[in-house]
């Protein structure tokens, strides 16, 4: 995480190399020390490409003038220098890398042109580092840059002081929205105290964060004991650990679940992040971990005039955008379709074996959501399930609703960008 603890004195950024240009394969690139043992190295191409100028980006709508395509294989650099921002044609905060190219940097333009990045903008959208104590400066650098998402067991997550937030301040105040949004990137859970009980209330709940995410199930859909239920939730059965929706092709990324009644006995919810559970299996269980990641599970839901499939992996760590995701909800799999019978033995097995690691008592939270309070949590990250309850004993009435993940996304970086 990078430090947001005041000013400190720090070394000034600078180019590595006597040519200041250091040749590879895929062309020149340009080498940077952030501070002592902290380097990036930065492709040449990949810069003139992004340079992000008004000739290269529009000003106002923000959109790319020039293809990739068009950057030269040739581009060169005459000069290449880190500049105070102050010094830069659009004044910046912190240092500027400032690259002027020989002419015909783009295969349809041949004259010169010049690139001004901000280090901290190379820092942002590379991610290379993920930490640069020399940007680490509180004038610079503030709430925004939270760290990555932090891997919790049950006694981590409840001691965390963003896990209750108060409903009025997430509603009315732009502070309140971004409390839970960090703690949604960090921890994947947060609870919401004090929301009306009224039947629509999730929805403005989940409008705080974007578009709700509409399926055949509704824009909201209700969580209660009912005859002939077509979905395991409509009853007072057991529901173990799972995640909705997995038979869609892009299940949804943040759900919510808002108690209006709940005086039954038991029916207590529980979450799991499963990060820790892909965490422990890769590091015990290295082999299955593979088996995991290598054979795809079939998701379906064939009920109600729907009949829905898709197949994945249980765990995946190789997604260009997000990294590691998992796919778990036993009460939706449908019949395996293994190709390779030598597969099926060692995929039982190692799907049981994180599937132990999931119930560690350890790991899971548990907890009452009392009238009032809503769940908040990412559907591609924490499991979410509920004890059983005697339907006789009183009322247990939730609602629930869906946003996309790239509408949290797209609040997280907002957000994330004022608090800079």
């Amino acid at each position: 995480m990078i430090s947001t603890e005041g000013p400190r004195k720090q070394q000034q950024p600078v180019i590595l190399g006597d040519s200041n240009v250091a040749s590879n394969a895929g062309g020149a690139n340009v080498r940077i020390l952030f501070a002592p043992g902290i380097t990036g190295t930065y492709s040449l191409l990949w810069l003139r490409d992004n340079c992000q100028c008004p000739r290269c980006v529009h000003p106002e709508n923000r959109q790319k003038l020039h293809s990739s395509a068009d950057v030269s294989g040739s581009a060169s650099a005459k000069s290449i220098a880190i500049i105070d921002g102050s010094a830069a044609s659009a004044p910046a905060a912190g240092p500027v890398l400032r690259i002027e190219w020989a002419a015909g940097s783009l295969r349809h333009d041949q004259s010169g042109h010049v690139t001004e990045v901000p280090l901290l903008w190379l820092v942002q959208t590379t991610r290379h580092p993920s930490t640069h104590p020399a940007l680490a400066d509180s004038s610079e650098v503030g709430a925004g840059q939270s760290s990555a998402p932090i891997i919790w067991d049950a006694a981590m997550v409840g001691r965390a002081p963003g896990l209750s937030q108060p409903y009025a301040e997430f509603m009315e105040t732009e502070s309140g929205l971004w409390a839970v949004v960090q703690q949604l990137h960090r921890f994947g859970l947060c609870f919401l105290r004090g929301v009306p009980t009224e039947d629509k209330a999730v929805e403005k709940v989940a409008r705080r964060f974007g578009c709700i995410r509409e399926t055949f199930y509704g824009t909201s859909w209700d969580v209660k004991s009912v005859p002939q239920a077509r979905n395991i939730a409509y009853t007072a059965l057991d529901l173990g650990l799972h995640m909705d929706l997995l038979y869609f092709e892009a299940p949804p990324g943040l759900q919510f679940l808002h108690s209006l009644k709940n005086s039954v006995t038991g029916g207590e919810s529980i979450f799991m992040d499963s990060f820790r559970a892909v965490q422990i299996l890769r590091s015990q269980h290295p082999q299955d971990y593979e088996i995991l990641k290598r054979v795809p599970v079939t998701f379906h839901y064939q009920n109600d005039g729907h009949s829905m499939r898709f197949r994945r992996p249980t765990i995946s760590d190789d997604d260009p955008t997000d990294g590691l995701k998992v796919y778990y909800s036993p009460p939706f799999q449908g019949p395996l379709e293994i190709e390779d019978p030598n597969d099926v033995g060692p995929f039982y097995s190692a799907f049981q074996r994180f599937a132990d690691i999931l119930e560690s008592p350890g790991l899971v939270y548990r907890t009452r959501l009392e009238p009032g309070d809503c769940a908040v949590f990412l559907n591609r990250r924490v499991l979410h399930g509920r004890a059983e309850f005697d339907p006789a004993s009183g009322e247990r009435h939730f609602k629930g609703t869906y946003v996309d993940i790239d509408d949290f996304k797209d609040r997280f970086n907002v957000l994330s960008a004022k608090a800079v």
